[in-house]
């Protein structure tokens, strides 16, 4: 009840009714439409190219979230500035709910109450912070990469939160150096996150999701595990912990370790999969105004931009988006 939730399948609707408020006010949405290039002279961008025709306006606003890398090279080409940022990476967690209704409640079910949640966070010594991130209580694991050949999951829940299982991202934070190894441009660390996407997909040459059960990922102990899951395209077992960069993997170890101490049982569960969309791994050069830097009408907004992190902190840095421009005028 702290934690209210409005779950996938009404963000839908919500989404709906909001873009069928905008077409009211005047506004134009086109679909299936990508945004190719950019006409820049004088600091100014004059043109949007898209695969549906050119658009002219005064003020530009994009808003292509964290995993648009097509997007996030034309603009670097047109020389956007952006730096790396730290973010995170990890697999995904999966229990049945029941474990961790009773780890928290004590009890399997309580009348009146949905499913149980957890926040987690371990930091050991010599290794990366590990948290547990968008925990979906009563939800379901799911595919959601944005290209053919790469392989990643994320985690929804829908409103009644009446699923058998829960998940969350198990993740360490870092930075994108770091996994490198050296000082890295915005545009190697791009390579470098798409190439372990890529992996992950041509393991299996699919998308199903590799997994193992927590306790083996923490006594790093290959097994030829069966597990239910909420994953809707398969599981296959795989020894997980080498196929993470070698310090997230061992970070993520001890987390594990440290986790099975606080939740009864959460050794039990299952880890899966490359999360890898926590947040953006760089984040675009703004001036005092929320101007990329260098230009006089080119925002970028939202999640994609590196300044957020989620639903609500993507939609503030629109308003605040918005506000900059409404107050230049």
């Amino acid at each position: 009840m702290a934690h209210p939730h409005l779950g996938s399948d009404n963000l839908k609707k919500i989404v709906k009714t909001l873009r069928n408020q905008f077409v009211d006010m005047g506004g134009t949405i086109v679909f299936e439409t990508a945004l190719l290039d950019l006409k820049i002279s004088n600091n100014t961008v004059h043109t949007a190219y898209t695969t549906s025709g050119d658009i002219e306006a005064d003020y530009y606003i994009l808003a292509p979230g964290h995993s648009a890398f097509e997007t996030y090279r034309m603009l670097i080409r047109n020389s956007v500035e952006f730096r790396t940022k730290n973010f995170a990476i990890g697999s995904r967690v999966e229990h049945l709910q029941e474990t961790i209704n009773k780890a928290q409640w004590g009890v399997e079910n309580l009348p009146g109450l949905k499913a149980a949640e957890y926040r987690l966070t371990a930091k050991s010594h010599g290794v990366l912070p590990v948290y547990t991130f968008c925990m979906c209580p009563g939800g379901m694991v799911v595919p959601a990469t944005a290209y053919p050949d790469s392989n990643i999951v994320n985690g929804m829940s829908l409103y009644r939160r009446d699923s058998r299982f829960a998940n969350a991202a198990c993740v360490a934070a870092v930075n994108p150096d770091r996994l490198i190894g050296k000082k890295s441009s915005p545009l190697e660390a791009l390579e470098w996150l798409q190439t372990l996407e890529e992996r992950f997909y041509r393991y299996l040459n699919g998308f199903q999701a590799p997994f193992c059960r927590i306790q083996d990922f923490i006594d790093q102990k290959e097994s030829p595990a069966t597990a239910e899951s909420s994953y809707p395209l398969g599981l296959k077992p795989a020894a997980l912990w080498d196929m993470l960069p070698v310090e997230v993997s061992s970070s993520i170890r001890h987390g594990l370790k440290d986790f099975s101490k606080k939740i009864t049982g959460f050794e039990t569960g299952i880890i899966m999969g490359l999360e890898s969309k926590t947040s953006s791994l760089i984040q675009v050069l703004r001036d005092k105004n929320g101007l990329c830097c260098g230009f006089d009408n080119l925002y970028v907004a939202g999640e994609g931009s590196g300044y957020s992190g989620g639903i609500i902190s993507s939609g503030a840095d629109g308003i605040k988006t918005a506000l900059n421009i409404i107050e230049g005028v």
